[in-house]
């Protein structure tokens, strides 16, 4: 092919190429500052914040749930304790009646805390007797004025409480608390409650509150027990921390570990033990309070 012929071949597909390769844009920036300030917030988030055991024969444990506790507020969260409502959804003794609601639902709940291998009530109220009990030796217990059964699961123990001689209220210095650590098997061995490993630890308007510890009846390890001022109703308890229940020397806290903003404590152990002797039905609901100090 001849030269001039073909030179503008070579030219028209240069031409038709050269569009299709993008042109390179110059670009400029500038920045932007930005300045965020987070406010001082104390909050705690239970997630599931709603528990439910259903159908559970008496003498036997539901099943085993757990609670996570999450700091989602903004500041360090530290030393968690919880508590229940008994003391408020129970307020006459239930016995006797057929009514389940007369009984409080948070009064059968049982946690592990930290510093425990085994289950504690949140609080739970056992209610004066009030009739004899046969066979029973309350004869270590000084100026006795309660007595009753505490009941977990399958098993009762025998206690008793005892007034200060002078007031004859339960809550002031001579009062005296007592239990069994024989399941009552109906022998009178058993229905002798003793003090061994229980010392009061103060009082208040309200109640007595003792400590009590290496006694079988409540697993070998320590609890708190209160004693209504009346001699009324004794509540057991371990990781309530209230003004008053704290006073006891063997309260105690759920952890004491350091929560820091989107961290998680999981309460790893919450079952129900409904005792025997309870109403068929569903119970008062209660509730569980969770606290934590910042």
């Amino acid at each position: 092919m001849p030269l001039k012929t073909l030179l503008p071949i070579i030219f028209a597909i240069v031409f038709l190429v050269m569009p299709l390769v993008p042109a390179i844009a110059a670009e400029t920036s500038a920045n932007i500052t930005v300045n965020v300030t987070v406010a001082a917030v104390a909050e705690i988030t239970v997630v599931p914040n709603y528990l439910n055991w259903t159908n559970i024969y008496p003498g036997s444990a539901g099943v085993v749930q757990y609670v996570d506790v999450k700091n989602t507020g903004s500041l360090n969260v530290s030393n968690i304790y919880i508590y229940a409502s008994t003391l408020t959804d129970e307020t006459t003794r239930p016995y006797g009646t057929a009514d389940p609601s007369k009984y409080s639902a948070a009064g059968v709940i049982v946690v592990k805390g930290d510093s425990d291998n085994v289950p504690k009530f949140v609080g739970r109220i056992e209610w004066n007797w009030t009739d004899a009990i046969s066979g029973a030796d309350f004869s270590g217990v000084t100026n006795v004025k309660a007595w009753g059964f505490y009941k977990n699961t399958s098993f009762e123990y025998v206690w008793a409480a005892g007034a200060d001689t002078t007031t004859n209220r339960c809550n002031d210095t001579g009062a005296s608390f007592a239990i069994s650590d024989i399941p009552d098997d109906g022998s009178t061995l058993a229905k002798t409650p003793t003090t061994t490993g229980i010392s009061r630890s103060g009082g208040d308007a309200n109640f007595g509150y003792f400590s009590v510890s290496g006694r079988a009846a409540f697993g070998n390890e320590p609890v708190c027990v209160a004693v209504a001022q009346d001699c009324s109703k004794i509540y057991v308890y371990r990781y309530d921390k209230r003004p008053g229940f704290g006073s006891c020397g063997n309260s105690a806290y759920l952890t004491t570990r350091t929560l820091v903003p989107g961290d998680i404590y999981r309460i790893t152990y919450i079952s129900a033990y409904v005792p025997k002797g309870i109403p068929a039905g569903q119970l008062k609901l209660g509730t569980l309070t969770v606290v934590a100090s910042y």
